[in-house]
């Protein structure tokens, strides 16, 4: 649901208000009005101060409605109804190495607070506790924060920060650098997104351990997080079996919860062929108490077998495993991975049961291939067309980095490109692939662009 136009409460024709008018100063006065006449003028004037009342009347009624309301009134309505604030811009942390000279007979201190920046010393990072370079080694790691709040201070790369401001804080101090990309800063949310936060907000009043609350609570910790799954995962089980007999039947039997029957594959032990279901066996499961019985027919190829191998998938009960996708495409890091593990295992989020972890979703490479043909009358210049094309080409790629098992579709990469004023467009890659999205308890998938190759086949008549 995203935010709605001004909702009109009362009507501001004003060509509605002035016939009102009108007619019950005719039917008042008696006297029918013409069009020049100084009392219809004034009318006029009147009813554009009744209308300026009503449009503010309008706006009244719109702020008292989240999907409208703005600035400090959408704040209000957020606190009062959703108890949830609007969340102000975060600052990018990142992990520092500080590096000593030699080692030391005594522990070296790093104060809280000591800076360090770029060569470039457009921005400051500061350590946030005290830390020691133990005896017997020359560095430390220590997390550190900017001090400048928003996404300015996020996409440093590993070693980029490697200046000490505050070369007296460190004795024997040799040399600094970040081991971790600057990550987590984030800009104040605006309307759109602080309205959003509110409808994700009653998903999180669920003890139970709904999805919708795993995931209010991981995108809370940044607005750079675009999508956010929440998997119950599966195993895959592999077992060797006993075959007993009785009464002239050959069984066997495992244990477990959760079992799909479906994925049940059976074998003789030690062979590769899978026996046929209905045939060489059956397979009766109880769910209470788990227990699944292979019966093995005495006409199929199962039954002298003393063992027998099996495959199988069964939930994990209790188990989270949350992935989180970046808006620009990009898996989450591990700075924002620990954030999110620290939101969700929090004791007043997680349920006693469940057990919680962040894990990464699977990355599927595409390319971008294609020719593209223009029309011999076309009305814009190759210029405008080859820049179009380039907008759309991008365009189509964030759209399909957006959300976590996106199916990659060349049908949607041709309507963009249609409408660039081309006439034809022959799309070799990419091809349509299903991903997962974690539905069916799997690893969700991300499709990422690896190359783009886009040829000019020129003019073409009609």
């Amino acid at each position: 649901m995203a935010r709605n136009d001004e909702y009109q409460f009362v009507s501001t024709d004003s060509s509605t208000v002035i016939a009102n008018l009108v007619n019950a100063y005719q039917e008042i006065t008696g006297r029918t009005l013409q069009p020049s006449d100084p009392d219809k003028l004034f009318l006029s004037w009147v009813a554009d101060a009744i209308i300026k009342g009503i449009v503010r009347v309008n706006y009244v009624g719109n702020q008292n409605i989240p999907s409208r309301a703005e600035g400090v009134n959408l704040d209000a309505l957020g606190e009062w109804i959703y108890s949830l604030a609007r969340k102000e811009a975060q600052v990018s942390t990142c992990t520092m190495r500080f590096h000593i000279v030699s080692e030391q007979s005594t522990a070296i201190t790093i104060p809280a607070g000591t800076r360090v920046t770029t060569s470039l010393q457009s921005l400051v990072w500061a350590t946030t506790v005290d830390t020691l370079i133990p005896i017997g080694s020359t560095y430390v790691d220590v997390k550190a924060v900017c001090d400048t709040p928003g996404t300015a201070g996020n996409g440093y790369v590993v070693g980029q920060i490697d200046t000490l401001v505050d070369k007296d804080n460190i004795m024997f101090f040799d040399y600094c650098e970040n081991i971790t990309e600057t990550d987590g800063g984030t800009d104040r949310q605006d309307d759109e997104t602080y309205f959003q936060a509110m409808r994700r907000v009653l998903d999180s009043f669920s003890t139970a351990g709904a999805e919708g609350a795993y995931i209010f609570w991981a995108k809370s910790v940044s607005d750079k997080i675009t999508d956010v799954r929440a998997v119950r995962p599966r195993e895959s089980i592999s077992l060797t079996l006993n075959v007993y007999e009785r009464a002239g039947s050959r069984f066997a039997f495992f244990g477990g919860n959760y079992v799909d029957t479906a994925t049940i594959k059976v074998y003789a032990h030690g062979s590769s062929e899978e026996a046929a279901l209905g045939t060489d066996y059956y397979v009766d499961y109880i769910n209470v108490p788990n227990m699944a019985r292979i019966e093995l027919l005495d006409s199929g190829a199962l039954f002298g077998e003393d063992s027998i191998d099996i495959e199988y998938e069964q939930d994990l009960p209790g188990h989270v495993f949350i992935y989180a996708l970046m808006d620009d495409g990009e898996i989450a890091s591990d700075t924002i991975k620990d954030e999110i593990y620290k939101a969700c295992n929090a004791a007043t989020v997680r349920p006693l049961t469940d057990y919680v972890s962040t894990r990464d979703p699977e990355i599927v490479q595409y390319d971008i291939d294609f020719t593209y043909y223009v029309s011999e009358d076309a009305q814009i210049s190759l210029t405008d067309i080859q820049t179009a094309l380039n907008y759309q080409v991008n365009r189509f790629i964030k759209w399909q980095y957006a959300k976590l098992g996106r199916d990659i579709n060349p049908s949607m990469l041709e309507n963009m490109l249609m409408q660039t004023g081309i006439k034809r467009v022959d799309i070799r890659s990419p091809t349509f692939v299903h991903l997962r999205s974690g539905d069916s308890f799997d690893v969700p998938q991300v499709a990422r662009v690896d190359d783009i190759n886009v040829v000019n086949g020129g003019y073409e008549d009609e």
